[in-house]
């Protein structure tokens, strides 16, 4: 059953993945120098001050490709480093990237539940975009009623910034990890197999990078939820499965006061690290409870963007 289930589910996305692109109707372009120079920025500010010297040198070398999307069925959680010496992030990564920080952003600020983030990923996964207004899947911002002048609260700006900035790191640092290290095969024999091996060998040395940086990795539960309900049409570039994600929590919950060093306030800090843990862990739980996931792909092909505005926490149930 739960195998039926899962093939189930990898066949949704191979027939809806296709239309992903059509989110923002073949404006990536038009955005292409505004992308690479926030790449650049953060890559300048928080990814080169924090390696070693040898590390900073190697990945000077990289050579960061943003195509518009990714080939041949474009998702916007599809990055990869299939290559020596390239990283592919498209456009359309960047963009989505952006665009869902500035929701959960806007919507903790408002005091808003970011539960209608991921019925908005239910929406896409499990409906077709034919299902929409122009055959087109609506934008993060669209869908979920975020207003034009979101930004010009400060507060908004500097989370959406920082939830922005701490996922294009942990996504290129993970791909740098991958250009850097290779799991040995006596490793993967004690672990679960090689690929798994990699990925985790790949997200410790991510967030060992990012630890430096004395930031709480804000954007990562948000990267986890994306790559866990829109899964990649070729799952092998970054398999999210049950032992990555404990691998990824045991290593925050270890680390978790050096990661409050250099914060104003390290008990709260070290208490935010924790409780991300402790979400990543409730992720991992989600991966095994098929009876979730039918609720959930249920609820997708029911939800329309009328029931994605935004609600109060006050007001849940």
């Amino acid at each position: 059953m739960k195998a039926a289930f899962i093939a189930a589910l990898l066949a949704s996305s191979a027939l809806y993945a296709s239309d992903w692109s059509s989110l923002y109707g073949g404006k990536l372009e038009d955005q292409r120098q505004r992308y690479r120079k926030d790449v650049d920025l953060v890559i300048a500010q928080e990814i080169q001050p924090f390696l070693t010297t040898e590390q900073a040198h190697a990945f000077s070398k990289l050579q960061i490709d943003l195509p518009a999307t990714a080939a041949p069925e474009p998702n916007p959680f599809d990055f990869y480093s299939a290559s020596e010496g390239h990283i592919t992030l498209p456009l359309l990564t960047v963009a989505f990237v952006e665009d869902m920080a500035e929701a959960y952003s806007w919507l903790w600020a408002n005091q808003c539940s970011s539960r209608t983030v991921d019925e908005y990923l239910g929406m896409l996964r499990n409906r077709p975009a034919s299902d929409f207004p122009d055959q087109s899947y609506p934008s993060p911002l669209v869908a979920l009623h975020i207003p034009k002048d979101a930004l010009e609260n400060p507060a908004v700006a500097k989370m959406t910034e920082r939830v922005r900035g701490t996922t294009l790191s942990f996504i290129l640092l993970h791909q740098f990890g991958h250009q850097s290290y290779r799991t040995s095969s006596e490793e993967a024999v004690m672990k679960h197999d090689k690929v798994e091996a990699d990925e985790e060998l790949a997200d410790a040395f991510a967030l060992e990078v990012m630890k430096k940086n004395s930031e709480t990795p804000a954007g990562l539960l948000m990267l986890i939820h994306g790559m866990m309900y829109l899964p990649s049409v070729a799952p092998k570039n970054h398999p999210l499965t049950q032992a990555r994600l404990k691998a990824m929590a045991d290593f925050l919950d270890v680390k978790a006061r050096e990661f409050a060093e250099g914060r104003p306030d390290r008990r709260l800090s070290t208490i935010a690290i924790r409780s991300l843990a402790g979400h990543i862990r409730q992720a991992a739980a989600f991966l095994a409870d098929t009876t979730g996931q039918e609720l959930w792909a249920e609820q997708g092909r029911k939800t329309g963007v009328a029931d994605l505005a935004p609600r109060h926490l006050t007001g849940e149930r």
